[in-house]
């Protein structure tokens, strides 16, 4: 596939989603799959699948959960990754049939740069599609972030910075 038409498939999915119901978290499933690391960042690539028969839209940012083994909540502050940093991120309404997927990013550091500090990895995430306030649960490898701050040591562990929904994997 083409730069353009990639492009094109990107405005005509953004066009049609706008007139669609927006998906609801009993609708999805969740998935996720690490990226690898370069220059101290971790990436990873996670998606929403619509699992119902009805055709819906997803627009804007998911919010991200880390929880520990017990399903407890971990330390997270899930940060938006501007839309225009990224190429093929939009920021338009993806629409999804079947069986198909609204793909968004995480990033985040692998080192607090403050010695030997080492921050929980995640034993599950909690999803939430844009404007709900239920969310989907993600188990497994796909699941197991540890983000650091990086430089900033005020905040210690748990900063992620998410991109957009889109409706092609970035990768």
């Amino acid at each position: 596939m083409t730069l353009a038409s990639a492009a094109a498939a990107l405005a005509v999915a953004g066009s049609s989603a706008a007139s669609l119901p927006r998906c609801r978290p009993a609708q999805l499933r969740a998935w996720g799959s690490s990226l690898g690391a370069a220059t101290g960042t971790v990436l990873f690539e996670f998606a929403f699948i619509n699992t119902s028969a009805q055709e819906c839209s997803l627009v804007g940012y998911p919010a991200l959960q880390m929880l520990n083994a017990a399903g407890k909540p971990l330390k997270t502050i899930d940060e938006k990754y501007p839309i225009d940093a990224i190429p093929g991120v939009t920021g338009k309404p993806v629409s999804l049939a079947k069986g198909k997927r609204a793909y968004f990013d995480a990033f985040y550091a692998n080192s607090t740069g403050t010695g030997d500090m080492v921050c929980p990895t995640a034993a599950a995430l909690e999803l939430t599609p844009p404007g709900s306030t239920q969310f989907v649960t993600l188990h497994g490898a796909g699941a197991r972030i540890a983000p650091y701050a990086g430089s900033d040591t005020r905040a210690g562990c748990g900063i992620v910075r998410l991109t957009a929904l889109t409706a092609k994997n970035l990768a």
